[in-house]
């Protein structure tokens, strides 16, 4: 099916169910921009496990309770009701009603909490994770072959079933700090490995960043997750439109 004729199909269906034009309105704009960010794929070959980062990421970009309550309900119509396919969300937590705002970080309070590491590899993590948008977990399995210094971007692999790989960028400023990181290693060697050449664990890293915090002074219940978050407040509010940032 075309996007119009998709479309066509959705609201027929959903007047057929009796819903309001209100609704059908809400619903139908959810679609659309689930729609550009798999674009150019096709909806009913996107796999549950993409679904939940997309819903993840609305999440991430301070989207409202009813707000995801309202996509997920407008895929799960698409899913079910169109495409006749399960839909499923195990392990996915939907935003508290009224809870606290997620913490931002400010570009000046990352730099105070990166130098207050004791680590210099802990403050280049701390760097990389901000610049380049990294969970912790993508984080630590970042290694030397991922990495473009020239081109200054980062390709960071799937992680878990139905993820897929995706290219992203980092501050030039860091360079010459991952050039002497990567140092003699090989291309398949962990850019941060552990103290027995390994793989870091994540809670190892939430850790050495805990301590980092509390030595900046930075008074904000700020955790790795923050850095993510507040990288991506900061494209936004510098006009980077949620289409490319997606």
């Amino acid at each position: 099916l075309s996007d119009n004729r998709l479309f066509d199909v959705v609201q027929a269906r959903m007047q057929l169910r009796q819903y309001s034009a209100e609704t059908i309105k809400a619903y139908t704009g959810q679609l659309r921009s689930f729609l550009r960010y798999i674009h150019p794929r096709h909806p009913r070959n996107i796999a549950m496990e993409e679904i939940r980062d997309y819903l993840q990421l609305l999440m991430e970009m301070d989207n409202s309770r009813s707000t995801i309550d309202q996509a997920i309900n407008a895929l799960r119509f698409l899913c079910v009701e169109v495409f006749g396919q399960p839909f499923t969300l195990d392990n996915f937590t939907r935003p508290q009603k009224n809870k606290l705002p997620p913490v931002v970080l400010t570009l000046e309070e990352v730099k105070r909490i990166a130098v207050s590491a004791e680590n210099p590899k802990h403050r280049l993590m701390i760097e990389l994770a901000y610049s380049a948008g990294l969970r912790v977990s993508e984080l630590v399995e970042v290694r030397v072959k991922h990495l473009n210094l020239i081109k200054l971007m980062l390709y960071v692999p799937a992680i878990g079933a139905g993820r897929k790989g995706r290219i992203t960028i980092f501050s030039d400023s860091l360079k010459d700090a991952l050039a002497r990181q990567i140092g003699n290693k090989k291309p398949d060697d962990y850019l941060f490995p552990s103290e027995r050449g390994g793989r870091l664990g994540t809670r190892a890293m939430s850790k050495f960043f805990k301590a980092a915090l509390s030595a900046s002074g930075v008074q904000k219940e700020a955790t790795l997750y923050s850095l993510r978050h507040s990288f991506a407040i900061y494209l936004l509010r510098n006009g980077t439109d949620i289409v490319t940032l997606q």
